[in-house]
Parts: structure tokens; sequence; C-alpha cells
């Protein structure tokens, strides 16, 4: 009968998970062959992730503001200018979209002061800021339908982590559809007209983004 001297125990390390086989020690050969194998096993097993590379598009995608203020709101629309995007196990592991500041209107009012007004050095000031960006990071599963994401959103040159959760519409082999509600205080961007930040809230600090992205699989 043989001891435990004769047998030779080895370790596989996988994902933070330790893995050990205990094989007699006298046959190396055959305690090499195995341990090929099992590490080959374990690699393949733990590395099929689906990831998945997406290309937004703009004409599909609609960007919707709402601002609001003491006794009403304001809407309107904007323009993604271009976006990409990353989904690794059904999760957005990464992603840069642009924003098309010049493209901003207003849909429940045609008054051009109003215009004229959210496009200037008081609001978006579009001609000196052309783009936004926003960047994501990373994203945690909530369920199947939906997730955390985390990223970082500039306006006017300036950028402050934003966190959200995104739903997943429907999805198609070439296709991926998805929804959000961003809610941004344009105080920590420098817009302070009419703010809690100059003591004046007539204009609340936080505006609304409802974003349907449409992405193409590349």
């Amino acid at each position: 009968m043989n001891s435990w001297t004769d047998f030779g125990m080895f370790r596989v390390k996988c994902k933070n998970t330790n893995y050990f086989f205990m094989l007699p020690s006298k046959n190396k050969n055959l305690l090499l062959a195995f341990t090929l194998i099992t590490v080959t096993s374990l690699l393949a097993f733990t590395t099929d992730v689906k990831t998945d590379s997406y290309k937004a598009m703009p004409a599909k995608t609609s960007l919707n503001w709402t601002g609001y203020k003491l006794g009403g709101q304001h809407t309107g629309t904007i323009d993604l200018k271009s976006g990409s995007f990353t989904v690794k196990d059904s999760l957005i592991s990464s992603g840069s979209f642009v924003i098309d500041m010049k493209s901003i209107k207003v849909t429940d009012s045609e008054s051009k002061k109003l215009y004229d007004h959210i496009r200037g050095p008081e609001f978006f000031n579009v001609n000196q800021y052309p783009e936004s960006k926003l960047v994501i990071t990373s994203s945690e599963k909530i369920d199947s339908k939906h997730q955390k994401v985390t990223g970082n959103l500039t306006i006017l040159d300036k950028t402050n982590p934003i966190t959200f959760t995104a739903t997943l519409l429907t999805q198609s082999e070439h296709y991926v559809f998805y929804q959000t509600d961003l809610s941004i205080d344009r105080t920590k961007y420098g817009i302070t007209y009419k703010s809690s930040a100059v003591g004046d809230a007539t204009i609340f600090d936080e505006f609304g983004l409802h974003i349907k992205l449409v992405g193409e699989i590349q």
C-alpha cells in the first residue's frame, strides 16, 4: 500500500481559487501530463467570456433634456455626435460618447430668447465648448435587464464622476438597445445662473437627460 510519501501534491491557482491535486510522485511523466491538461482545461473554462464591440448609431439614438424651474419646466433635444462601447459578459465594460452641444434645441417653446440663452455663456456656451463627453469606465449587474454604470461626464471642459442605471431594452444579432436617465447637477460644471450656488434657485440645479442608445455590433 502506498504511503503519503509516495504521492506528490501540486497546486493550480485560477481566478483567485486554489485547486489541489495529488498523484503518485514516482511517475513524474504522468504528473507533468496531468498538470498540463488540468491547467489548460481550467483556463479554457474560466476565460470563456463573451465580448462584443459596438458603434453607436447617432441617427437612431435620442437624447432628450428637461430643465426644471419654479412653477414649470422646459424640454428639448440634443444630438449624439459619435460613440462606441464594449459589452463584456452582458455588461457595458467601457465606452466613449461625444455629444454635439451646438445641436441643442428647445421643443416646448419657440422663444428665440430662451434658445439663445441656453446656448450662450450663462449656460452651455456652445460656441466655445461645442462638445461634451461621456466616458464609461465600468458597470455592475443589478439583474438580467439592469446594470449600474460608472463613468465620467465632461461639460464645459469640466469633468465629474457620474453613476446611473442602464436598462437593456432589446438585443439582436447585430444591434443592442439601451435606455437610461441621467440627473446632472449643472453647478458642478460651472453653470450657476439662478442656481443655489448663487443663492437664487429659481432654476433648479439638476436637469434630466433621457437617453435611448442604439449600437451596431462591429
